[in-house]
């Protein structure tokens, strides 16, 4: 029987059920430890930062710079 559109699948169902045990009325399947370790983790470091300034062009919607964007 072929699957009909935007029923559920097995992947489906298991991406649901741990989304659904992460951000539930229950408590979350990861400890607040490994939460906070996480968070530390994923935080930029001084390089990151040095990079993301000499890198990125920021444009502000509407606004049009005066000189021409660098091309990548």
């Amino acid at each position: 029987m072929p699957k009909r559109p935007g029923a559920p699948g097995s992947d489906d169902r298991e991406s649901e059920r741990g989304l659904r045990g992460l951000v539930g009325s229950g408590s979350s399947q990861v400890s607040v430890g490994a939460a906070l370790r996480a968070r530390d983790a994923s935080r930029p470091s001084d390089d990151d930062l040095a990079e993301a300034d000499r890198d990125l062009t920021i444009v502000r919607r509407n606004w049009l710079p005066r000189e021409e964007l660098p091309r990548r």
